[in-house]
């Protein structure tokens, strides 16, 4: 997901998440999850390829 923005504060507002749990994606000490990872598969139209690649 990370691939999708530009700038941590852009993923944070995306996801509706504070700036702090942005960082921790970013910076790889947690990963989303639930209800995050569906709105990305979603969201992101880029998505699979990311994940899965071609």
């Amino acid at each position: 997901m990370i691939n999708s923005f530009q700038t941590k504060e852009l993923c944070a507002v995306h996801f509706s998440v504070t700036f702090q749990t942005s960082c921790n994606w970013f910076d790889g000490l947690c990963t989303p999850t639930g209800d995050v990872v569906d709105f990305a598969a979603q969201s992101l139209p880029n998505y699979a390829d990311i994940m899965w690649g071609d």
